[in-house]
């Protein structure tokens, strides 16, 4: 008998090279400007040698709190006041009290005087830092942080969306119906939610391509198209227009314009713009993107909570997966991403753990084929997760809206 030599399917020269692990800057990010100790530590996370906390409070605020922690604290990042002396007493207490052990850096908006910043160069900042170097989302802190002050000063209602993205590795694997059932199932009132349901937006950015609004029998009322076209700003008066209600399910939509635009057509500016806006009217925004790698993708990464690629256990598209992964986490290190097997039920434990192995991270969630509820969903223009409550798809995302439910109340979350 003639012996056949088998390769496995992934090998070790297709994973990257380990760099051993250094031990990670704990580093504190504070400022009390809407937003902007999130955007500011987002940026700061993209190292990978800094361990990074936010808390949206100014330097005084968080001191003077009962449960302000500073133990092991090694890099600490404030927002700049001019003109508050606490602020300065409170650098020259932390200097003589941690020494050169705390290394204390100041961000900064506004142009400061030479007079301000050499007092506080004075107080023990090593480094006053311009926002427009702590990455792309921190260039729309101030903006955003305006659209909340201006809500709440008349009299309207902000939110803390959670954004979550949703792309496929490959035709074929239901990226779209998973992001209508996340938005269904989000939607739907909790054990602990008081029956008050959450208020979650479903956006296409798949313009070029994306069925979204058609599986459900909706249409883009040409907002979309507009702001496209550069004669609409993403603002919330844009929001009213451009998303529709979807009563059976509970959620608003923002589907793919009739007529078809490049997908260059779209800026970084204006993503980052339009997922801002989303994030202060809704508690949750799912994400349904184009397969191939656009320019305005990095917005998305750094605003994502939490990013989903879809896929199946195939020896390409496990290899596309992580190429996807290495190339969405390469500037954005903290980047949550959550791996997706859809279609397929779940094969030996040998293959599976060959598949993990080679992407680093455990194949938790799996959706099995549903053809006969799938059939059902597109006959009556409906997510699968309301066609078929009780279908094994429904049942497998559980766990999934659970954990991003869980998130949501996390108050060491992102806050806009």
């Amino acid at each position: 008998m003639t012996e056949v030599a088998i390769s496995p399917r992934f090998t070790d020269a297709d994973l990257p090279v380990a760099a051993p692990k250094a031990v990670r800057t704990r580093t504190l990010m504070l400022s009390g400007t809407p937003g902007m100790a999130e955007m500011v530590a987002r940026g700061l996370a993209q190292d990978a040698n800094l361990d990074v906390l936010h808390k949206p409070f100014g330097l005084a605020d968080y001191i003077s709190r009962e449960d302000a922690d500073l133990t092991g604290l090694e890099l600490l990042v404030f927002e700049i006041r001019p003109g508050n002396d606490t602020d300065i007493a409170i650098i020259r207490e932390l200097k003589r009290h941690f020494g050169d052990d705390l290394q204390i850096l100041g961000v900064t908006g506004e142009a400061l005087t030479l007079a301000t910043a050499r007092t506080l160069m004075e107080a023990g900042v090593a480094e006053v830092i311009p926002l427009s170097n702590t990455q792309p989302q921190a260039d729309h802190a101030a903006s955003l942080g305006a659209l909340t002050t201006q809500a709440e000063t008349t009299g309207g209602e902000t939110r803390d969306a959670m954004v979550l993205a949703v792309c496929g590795a490959a035709g074929g694997v239901g990226t779209t119906t998973f992001a209508l059932n996340l938005a269904t199932l989000l939607a739907r009132p909790d054990k602990t939610s008081k029956g008050e349901p959450a208020r979650v937006a479903v956006v296409d950015l798949d313009f070029q391509n994306g069925v979204l609004g058609a599986s459900i029998d909706l249409t883009d009322g040409g907002a979309y198209l507009e702001m496209l076209q550069g004669q609409a700003s993403p603002n919330q008066s844009f929001l009213k227009r451009a998303l529709e209600s979807y009563a059976p399910g509970g959620f608003d939509v923002m589907a793919a314009p009739v007529t078809l635009a490049p997908l260059d057509a779209m800026t970084p500016d204006m993503v980052a713009r339009l997922i801002d806006e989303l994030r202060l009217a809704y508690d949750y925004v799912v994400l349904d993107l184009p397969r191939v790698v656009v320019d305005w993708i990095d917005a998305v990464l750094a605003r994502a909570d939490r990013f989903f690629i879809l896929g199946d256990t195939s020896v390409h598209t496990v290899r596309q997966i992580r190429r996807m992964i290495d190339l969405y986490t390469d500037d954005h290190a903290a980047l949550p991403v959550q791996v997706v097997v859809s279609k397929e039920k779940k094969p030996g434990a040998a293959h599976v753990k060959e598949a993990e192995h080679f992407l680093g991270q455990t194949l938790a969630t799996w959706l099995p084929r549903d053809d006969k509820a799938a059939a059902r969903a597109r006959a009556h223009g409906q997510p699968m997760a309301l066609s078929g409550p009780k279908a094994p798809v429904s049942r497998a995302m559980g766990p999934v809206v659970d954990q991003i439910r869980t998130d949501f109340k996390n108050s060491n979350r992102r806050r806009a």
